[in-house]
C-alpha cells in the first residue's frame, strides 16, 4: 500500500493478511464489510475472523491504476482531509446523443473508467471518476424532483424542466480493490442515465444478479483538472516527487522558451534586414532590338553588349534581371559573368514574356471565369562571394518580333537571405513547437 502520513482521524482499525495471497491488508472504515485485495484480486470478508475469500475478480495486473492515485493516499478538498479507500473499474456499453446539421440521434459507444471512493475525516464519502478524458468528483445528491429516463427525456432534478438525455446504458464491474460496505462481484451492473445542466447529473439503478433493480441513487459530477488533483494530493511522498519533477520541467521549459524566443527575435530582425535587396552597387540598362524580319529570327543567342566592370566585396550578392516588353511579345536574354582572371563565374538567364492583353479561360471546366494580366517579368539569384574581386561580363540575346525590349541588370551587396536562414528558421520553428508541446505535456502530466 502507498505510504501515508499518520493522522488521528485516519487510524487503522484492523490489519490482517489476505487469505488468498498473504498480502498485507489494512482497514480504515469501521463500516467496511468486504475488501478487495490489491495484490491478487480476491474479495475477502473483513468482519469474519477467518477472513474467508468470498470471490475472486480479475487479476490486478490487467487493470492497473490509470494515474498516480493509489489506495491509502490522502488528499485535501475544500479544507477537509480525505483518504482513498477503494477503486472499482467499470466497463460501459451505452448510447451517446449527437446532433449536427444533418439531424440528431444516439450512437453506440463503449467506455472504461475507474471509480475511486474517498472517505473524509468526518466519515463522509465521495467518488472520484477517472477516465481517458480526465477527472470528475461525483457526489451523491437528494434531488427535488427524482425521476427516471422516459422517452429519451428526463426532468431536471432541481428545476423540473425537461432535459435531453446525453447518455444512457449499462456499466459492469470488471475489477475491484480496497474497502466496500457491500459485496462486489465481477459482472455487477448498474443502469445509468445522464443529462447536462452545467455539471453532469446522473441517476444510477443498481441491479441484482437477476437484473432486478435493488437500489437507485442520484449523483452530480463536477470536473476537476489534473493540476487541481495533484495539488489536492500534495503531501503524499509519491505525489510530492511528481510535483517536484513537474516544477523542474516547467523551469526547464521556461528557460528553453526564453532561449528560443530570444533566438527567434534575433532571427526575425536578421530576416527583416535580409528581405531587403541590400545596397545597390551596380546597374546597367540595354535594349534588345526588334528583329527586322520576323520570319528570319534566329534561335541562336547573339552577343549584344558588354557589362561594365564592377567590384564586389565578400558576402552575399543579389543579381537581378528585369525587362519591359511591347504587347504580346517575348525575348531571351542571358548573362555570362567572369571574374578578374577571366574565368566564368555565374550565368543568369531568363525567357521573359509579357501578355498585356486580356486572355480568358474556363477554370476547372466550371462556369466561373477569371482574367489575368502580366506586364513585366523579373528574375533574381543569390551568390556568395568569398573575396573581393572585379567582375564583368557579356550579354547575349535573341531579338523578338514585336519591338524593342528594355532590360536592366542590377547588382545588390549585403542581401543575406539564403538557405542558411531557411535552415535556421526550420530549426527555430521545430524547437519552439517541441518546447511548447513539452510544456503542455508537463503541465498536464502525471
Amino acid at each position: 500500500m502507498a505510504s501515508i502520513k499518520p493522522q488521528s482521524y485516519f487510524q487503522t482499525i484492523k490489519q490482517f493478511r489476505c487469505t488468498n495471497c498473504g498480502g498485507e491488508i489494512s482497514l480504515i472504515n469501521s463500516r467496511t464489510r468486504y475488501i478487495g485485495c490489491q495484490y491478487c484480486g480476491a474479495v475477502v470478508d473483513a468482519r469474519s475472523e477467518a477472513h474467508q475469500v468470498i470471490t475472486k475478480l480479475n487479476q490486478p495486473s490487467k487493470y492497473p491504476p490509470k494515474s498516480f492515485i493509489r489506495l491509502g493516499m490522502q488528499a485535501k478538498f475544500d479544507g477537509v482531509r480525505y483518504q482513498v479507500l477503494g477503486r472499482t473499474c467499470w466497463r460501459s456499453l451505452y448510447k451517446e446523443y449527437w446532433k449536427d446539421e444533418d439531424g440528431s440521434g444516439y450512437s453506440d459507444e463503449t467506455w472504461k473508467y475507474d471509480e475511486w471512493v474517498l472517505m473524509s475525516e468526518y466519515q463522509t464519502f465521495f467518488y472520484l471518476i477517472e477516465d481517458e478524458e480526465g477527472y470528475a468528483i461525483s457526489t451523491s445528491i437528494v434531488p427535488v424532483y427524482p425521476n427516471l429516463l422516459s422517452n429519451l427525456k428526463i426532468k431536471d432534478f432541481y428545476s423540473n424542466s425537461i432535459r435531453q438525455v446525453q447518455e444512457y446504458g449499462n456499466s459492469e464491474v470488471v475489477f475491484f480493490e480496497g474497502e466496500s460496505t457491500y459485496q462486489i462481484h465481477a459482472g455487477d451492473k448498474v443502469q445509468f442515465t445522464e443529462y447536462v445542466a452545467g455539471n453532469s447529473f446522473i441517476v444510477e439503478t443498481r441491479l441484482d444478479n437477476t437484473g432486478t433493480a435493488k437500489e437507485i441513487e442520484f449523483f452530480e459530477e463536477t470536473k476537476i483538472s489534473r493540476n487541481q488533483l495533484l495539488t489536492a494530493f500534495g503531501g503524499n511522498p509519491e505525489v510530492d516527487k511528481l510535483l517536484q519533477l513537474r516544477t523542474q520541467r516547467r523551469a526547464n521549459n521556461k528557460f528553453w522558451l526564453k532561449t528560443f524566443g530570444f533566438a527567434g527575435i534575433i532571427f526575425l530582425l536578421l530576416l527583416f534586414y535580409s528581405l531587403g535587396s541590400g545596397n545597390q552597387i551596380f546597374t546597367q540598362k540595354f535594349v534588345i532590338p526588334q528583329a527586322l524580319d520576323s520570319n528570319k529570327i534566329s534561335e541562336t543567342p547573339e552577343l549584344l553588349t558588354l557589362i561594365r566592370p564592377f567590384e564586389v566585396q565578400p558576402g552575399m550578392v543579389k543579381l537581378v534581371l528585369s525587362a519591359s516588353f511591347p504587347d504580346n511579345s517575348d525575348a531571351w536574354v542571358g548573362l555570362e559573368l567572369q571574374d578578374s582572371k577571366g574565368e566564368i563565374a555565374n550565368v543568369l538567364d531568363d525567357n521573359f514574356f509579357q501578355e498585356s492583353g486580356t486572355e480568358y479561360w474556363q477554370e476547372d471546366g466550371e462556369s466561373g471565369w477569371e482574367d489575368w494580366e502580366e506586364s513585366e517579368r523579373e528574375k533574381e539569384a543569390y551568390y556568395r562571394v568569398e573575396q573581393t574581386d572585379t567582375y564583368s561580363g557579356k550579354v547575349y540575346v535573341i531579338p523578338n518580333a514585336k519591338g524593342d525590349v528594355t532590360v536592366q541588370f542590377t547588382v545588390f551587396q549585403g542581401s543575406i537571405l539564403s538557405r542558411y536562414f531557411m535552415i535556421a528558421a526550420i530549426c527555430c520553428g521545430v524547437g519552439f513547437v517541441i518546447t511548447v508541446l513539452a510544456g503542455i505535456r508537463d503541465w498536464n502530466v502525471m
